[in-house]
């Protein structure tokens, strides 16, 4: 058996690319690279159908989804993307700085990881979570 690490990317569908691969640089505080970071396969797709942003080791995958997405209607507790972080309260105050959605500031979660949630411009909700040491 092999023993290396895994690692995860998730991906979301989003209705505009671009848009989205942007507010994660300039709200998230990931990088996007500005020749290669969304993938426009051509003139008539100026939104783009794909991007990669990356925040310290995560890379978050945005791929276009066509058409009405329904109205999610959910329980707060739900989340998208879970992403474990070192520095919680540096991140919380990055986040607050640069405009952030944060549904819920940094706190002992239930299951015992403190724990804060953003939402993206489309909704999706991000928990960066902070092991104990």
């Amino acid at each position: 058996m092999n023993s290396k690490t895994w690692h995860a990317s998730p991906v979301l569908g989003v209705p505009h690319v671009r848009e989205s691969a942007e507010y994660y640089r300039d709200v998230l505080g990931f990088s996007l690279d500005p020749v290669d970071g969304v993938f426009q396969p051509s003139p008539d797709e100026p939104g783009g159908v794909y991007a990669i942003v990356k925040r310290a080791g995560i890379w978050i995958h945005l791929q276009v989804r066509r058409g009405d997405l329904p109205e999610r209607k959910r329980p707060a507790f739900e989340r998208d993307v879970y992403l474990y972080v070192d520095d919680l309260d540096s991140l919380h105050a990055d986040l607050q700085s640069r405009g952030a959605v944060i549904h819920a500031p940094p706190h002992m979660a239930p299951h015992g990881i403190r724990e804060m949630v953003v939402a993206d411009l489309n909704g999706y909700r991000l928990a960066f979570g902070e092991l104990s040491r």
